[in-house]
């Protein structure tokens, strides 16, 4: 059963937290590593601050692979969709609004029509990586299975400001004060919560 931790940050960075010495997701002997990170700007009184995270994430041969793995299946449907979509609509939105003159009369070094070209491009092209993903993810279902089921959409982590490696999921707090790290396997939750001790809470 999956459970949920929530770690304090030191100031801007990233507070302590002791893994477990084997693959966080299927339990092996840790062969290697995968970087779980996050990055936020966060309004502390009057200034802007970036909070940043990145904890080495303890991995077995085939887990760190398949993090590699289901990223990738994610990332290149969705840069592709987005550049695709995106580049086609700027085209279109640019061109149309030209042609119906929307520049004409504009004394200002902006070029309306240009500015609705880049807007649209880049909503459509969001819109289309996302389809893209979605597609490819049902495509690759077959050959990636509950790996690819449990990793989030590339855009849902761009909304919800998080990250994903086999076995644990990692986002902020709405104020950006705490780490909240998801472990899918329960046994390695237990295992992190008495490395920790204090550090960590459970939430939920």
């Amino acid at each position: 059963m999956a459970q949920t931790f929530s770690i304090p940050l030191q100031g801007d960075t990233q507070g302590p937290a002791h893994f477990p010495s084997r693959c966080v997701c299927c339990g092996a002997p840790q062969q290697a590593e995968s970087t779980l990170s996050l990055n936020r700007l966060v309004l502390r009184g009057q200034r802007q601050v970036q909070v940043a995270v990145k904890y080495q994430i303890p991995h077995c041969e085939r887990c760190a692979r398949s993090t590699k793995a289901v990223f990738l299946a994610g990332c290149i449907p969705f840069v592709v969709g987005l550049l695709l979509v995106g580049g086609v609509l700027f085209v279109a939105a640019f061109l149309g609004a030209s042609a119906l003159g929307l520049d004409e009369g504009v004394q200002t070094t902006t070029v309306p029509s240009l500015v609705l070209g880049a807007a649209g491009g880049l909503f459509g092209g969001f819109i289309g990586g996302l389809l893209f993903e979605v597609v490819a993810r049902v495509l690759l279902l077959p050959f990636f299975g509950q790996a690819l089921l449990r990793a989030p959409l590339l855009a849902a982590q761009f909304f919800s400001n998080s990250d994903y490696v086999a076995g644990v999921t990692a986002t902020f707090t709405r104020d950006a004060r705490h780490v909240q790290l998801t472990f899918a396997n329960g046994a390695i939750a237990n295992e992190f919560a008495a490395l920790n001790g204090g550090l960590v809470a459970p939430t939920g």
